[in-house]
């Protein structure tokens, strides 16, 4: 979630396949965030553009959220144009996993 630049969105499907897991599970680990503004759930939605569900329960928040990142949504789905295209969030995600590996103590 971490790989989703403000101001786009993934779906569920788009991260699954990136973890080789099915959307359910994206969406189990999303609706477990503890902490949904530093991982930002709120910018993962449905395959069909619907926003989906929210960790904090409110959906109006996750609403909120996108719309403060420019996010807009039509007829209440999110358009096509704001979604991250898979080889931008695959290179954002090796970015991040390169950062942490040489970055962290684990």
């Amino acid at each position: 979630m971490l790989s989703i630049s403000r101001g786009r969105v993934a779906t569920y499907a788009q991260l699954a396949k990136l973890l080789n897991t099915s959307p359910r599970a994206v969406g189990k680990l999303a609706s477990a965030n503890k902490l949904p503004i530093i991982v930002p759930c709120h910018r993962v939605i449905k395959s069909d553009g619907t926003p989906g569900g929210y960790s904090v329960g409110d959906i109006t928040i996750k609403l909120k959220l996108l719309e403060m990142e420019g996010v807009r949504l039509i007829n209440g789905k999110v358009p096509r144009h704001y979604l991250i295209d898979d080889s931008t969030l695959i290179r954002n995600f090796r970015e991040l996993l390169n950062y942490a590996s040489h970055n962290m103590l684990i």
